[in-house]
């Protein structure tokens, strides 16, 4: 009950609507129990030596009155299982609404922690195995507690010693059971859960690397550790499965034996009175009928719900950990819009307390200018425009903007090494989710990154074409521009380049470079760079070791007095040629 409470108070949207459905649950009840109680009377008037002599005596009556009340229950079921189909996927929404919504707007700083593969188990394993095994099933257990509980008590009026009889080993029945699968399941659970997350991981491994797994002709390797997870998931999965069925299998007999005892003891009861001794029969018999999957139900929702409970729980500690309660909808965001400078002042940042990735940088960024980043592999480049697109708030120091600390986030255009194009239209590509879409803006930022000529003479649908169904889709370069065609679509204060170049071939990247060139001076650019071509024309180079900024410079000026630098450029083989 405990969870249930901390459920609906993170996710409480729905929660009359459960009570609600639990009132529905009884009137279900009421109807099974009707069902079963008007055999009595029909068997009664059957029996009866009584000539008839309205058709309101008549015991077809009564059974045209069961046979309706049973048609009015099955069509009230069909119409409780639709409501019930609606409110647990309108519940399941909501969790995976509120975790997306966590996602989505808590600081990337902070849910960069997460892996993919455990926000995959999230939103694709946890959630909905939530809402099938422990929601659902909450209201499933409700309709049959208050079948099982209304005909036993009307059992219990009309035969009180044989139906305590029953009561008792019907209720140590589910009771025994309940002992026996629960720590069962509840163990294979968290494993189940565990085994969910490796296979997201694996599933992660093979498809995002898949080039590289191709060209280094390590399929076997990848596949056999996508075969391992998914048999381990699976191995659980069926455990779990098998357990929930094994409750009918073992109610069955012992259903048979308590519809032995209660024959024998109204048999004993009513021997002198035919008639009575033949409608109990039937009332008995009926009452069975109804009970014996009701009790199977019970115990295969009780299954059910034990083997989430620790999914439950490790939903609850998520919700406690990312605060989901206190989480507001996305909202678009006002810009501040840069007027003068950026400027990064005595700024430390590391990803672990002990360990700083930058150290003291102080650096001013002018409005238009072209900084180019390089350095050395860990040397803090990607970091250090991590910081300054606001992905990441620095340890200490600080970062002003046009002379003074402001909260609202600068415009940005960012273009990363691994970009994500989105199957859909050339024009979705570039507005990528903008609220307000401009076509001529989006054929103003195609024709910015150098692709706007190459579409219209490619796709007969123009920007509206789809190029991943339209055609055998871009080449790398192409894709390139398309992000970078987003990135210049909403006329961003700053546009990020990080390593954006370093997987194109030198034809395409010297495409790119000519784009930064036209943008020079419109635009303020950050780029850092493995290859230094790109930033080549840069008004300066930060170039960055261990950390810290170590020299600021044009590209000439380091070549000739940095030796660090210098040797960077040997390593990259580029001269000072233009």
């Amino acid at each position: 009950m405990n969870r249930f409470r901390k459920f609906f108070k993170y996710f409480n949207k729905n929660k009359n609507s459960f009570y609600r459905y639990s009132c529905l649950s009884f009137l279900v009840g009421i109807l099974e129990l009707f069902g079963v109680a008007l055999t009595y009377p029909f068997i009664m008037k059957l029996l009866s030596k009584k000539t008839v002599t309205s058709w309101i005596d008549s015991p077809v009556l009564i059974g045209i009155f069961i046979i309706v009340l049973f048609l009015l229950k099955n069509i009230f079921m069909i119409f409780y299982t639709y409501l019930q189909a609606k409110f647990t996927k309108n519940v399941e929404a909501e969790v995976k609404l509120s975790f997306m919504r966590y996602f989505l707007t808590t600081s990337y700083q902070e849910t960069s922690k997460i892996p993919l593969a455990k926000k995959e188990n999230i939103l694709g394993f946890l959630i909905p195995n939530i809402i099938s095994n422990y929601i659902m099933r909450l209201l499933n257990l409700n309709v049959n507690f208050f079948i099982f509980s209304l005909i036993s008590l009307f059992l219990i009026v009309k035969f009180p010693i044989a139906t305590l009889v029953t009561l008792i080993f019907a209720i140590l029945l589910i009771g025994v059971q309940n002992c026996i699968f629960k720590p069962q399941i509840a163990k294979i659970s968290k494993k189940l859960s565990e085994a969910s997350t490796l296979f997201n991981q694996r599933s992660n491994e093979a498809i995002i690397n898949l080039k590289g797994v191709k060209v280094s002709n390590n399929e076997k390797f990848f596949y056999d550790n996508y075969k391992s997870a998914i048999h381990n998931f699976f191995k659980y999965d069926q455990e779990t499965l098998f357990l929930n069925t094994i409750p009918p299998f073992v109610t069955e007999p012992f259903i048979i034996i308590l519809l032995f005892i209660l024959l024998s003891v109204i048999s004993i009861e009513n021997f002198s009175q035919p008639d009575r001794l033949i409608a109990s029969f039937a009332v008995i018999v009926s009452a069975i009928f109804r009970l014996s999957p009701t009790i199977s139900r019970i115990q295969v929702n009780l299954n059910g719900i034990n083997s989430v409970t620790p999914l439950v729980d490790e939903i609850l500690s998520l919700c406690e950990e990312f605060n989901i309660s206190k989480i507001e909808e996305p909202q678009n965001k006002i810009y501040y819009s840069l007027k003068q400078q950026l400027e990064l002042r005595n700024i430390n940042f590391g990803y672990e307390k002990d360990k700083l990735v930058l150290k003291n940088i102080n650096l001013t960024i002018k409005k238009g200018e072209f900084i180019g980043i390089a350095g050395l592999s860990g040397a803090g480049k990607t970091t250090l425009i991590d910081i300054i697109a606001g992905l990441y708030k620095p340890t200490s120091g600080e970062i002003l903007t046009d002379n003074q600390i402001i909260n609202t986030p600068l415009k940005i255009g960012y273009i990363p090494q691994e970009f994500a194009v989105i199957n859909s239209s050339i024009k979705d590509n570039v507005t990528f989710g903008s609220k307000d879409i401009n076509e001529a803006l989006v054929i103003e930022a195609l024709k910015k990154a150098q692709l706007y000529d190459f579409i219209k003479n490619n796709f007969k649908d123009g920007i509206n074409s789809n190029p991943f169904i339209d055609s055998s889709g871009l080449s790398q370069g192409q894709k390139q521009r398309l992000v970078l065609a987003r990135a210049l679509y909403t006329n961003p204060d700053i546009l990020i380049l990080d390593e954006a170049t370093a997987s194109l071939d030198l034809k395409t990247e010297d495409g790119i470079c000519n784009v930064l060139k036209d943008l020079k001076g419109d635009k303020t650019i950050i780029a850092v760079a493995h290859r230094l071509s790109t930033i080549k024309f840069a008004d300066r180079i930060v170039f960055m070791k261990n950390a810290e900024i170590i020299d600021i410079a044009s590209f000439d000026e380091l070549l000739k007095n940095n030796s660090d630098f210098r040797e960077l450029v040997n390593l990259s083989s580029i001269t000072n040629q233009s």
